[in-house]
């Protein structure tokens, strides 16, 4: 396993490389570009943490709408890292002033769903 997989790995955990696996036969260049851009690139800034960069990639994702599994595995890597509920909650109530209530609720409705998987395991 190379650095960038164990450093993906260590941020995203099993739902981020499932996503991946799912996609590597079909794409091993744009799987590669995550694990070299994402893993070794981007999340090694050193201004914003993994928490509170996930806050930044929730808020954006759900001001997009309809990307429902890579909100579902930045919602699952947010509280990984330390995000409460509460604050994603929040994060996706300021999306919808400024992205719209459709969107806004679209992921609530997903963060729910973790929400309630993670109290049930």
């Amino acid at each position: 396993m190379t650095d960038n997989i164990k450093t993906f790995t260590k941020i995203f955990g099993e739902p981020g490389n499932q996503v991946l696996d799912r996609i590597r036969a079909f794409s091993p260049r744009l799987t590669d570009h995550v694990y070299d851009y994402i893993a070794a690139d981007l999340y090694q800034g050193s201004a914003l943490s993994v928490r509170d960069r996930e806050l930044c990639v929730i808020s954006s994702l759900a001001s997009q709408g309809g990307l429902t599994e890579q909100l579902t595995v930045h919602i699952k890597t947010a509280l990984r890292n330390g995000v409460t509920q509460q604050e994603i909650v929040e994060a996706i109530e300021t999306v919808g002033t400024y992205a719209g209530v459709p969107r806004a609720l679209n992921a609530l409705f997903t963060a729910i769903q973790i929400f309630d998987a993670e109290e049930k395991s």
